[in-house]
């Protein structure tokens, strides 16, 4: 019983220093938040906000953001 308590906990606490410190790797670490990216002319109604906002694209890392449209 012990052993299984073990391995379980040896697992778990595995999984959790894999996600923090794998975290930034797949968020983009590195990268300032809209850089490179450039307003579309896709916009759009957010529907749970009810507030406009337009596309803009990053074509270095094909990244689409939705950010508030600055009529």
């Amino acid at each position: 019983m012990t052993a299984v308590l073990v391995i379980v906990l040896v697992v778990i606490l595995g999984g959790a220093v894999i996600a923090i410190f794998g975290w930034d790797r797949y968020r983009g670490a590195g990268q300032k938040a809209g850089g490179g990216a450039q307003a579309t002319d896709e916009v759009f109604i957010d529907p749970s906000s009810g507030q406009r906002m337009r596309v803009w694209y990053d074509s270095q890392t094909g990244e689409r953001e939705y950010r508030p449209d600055q009529q």
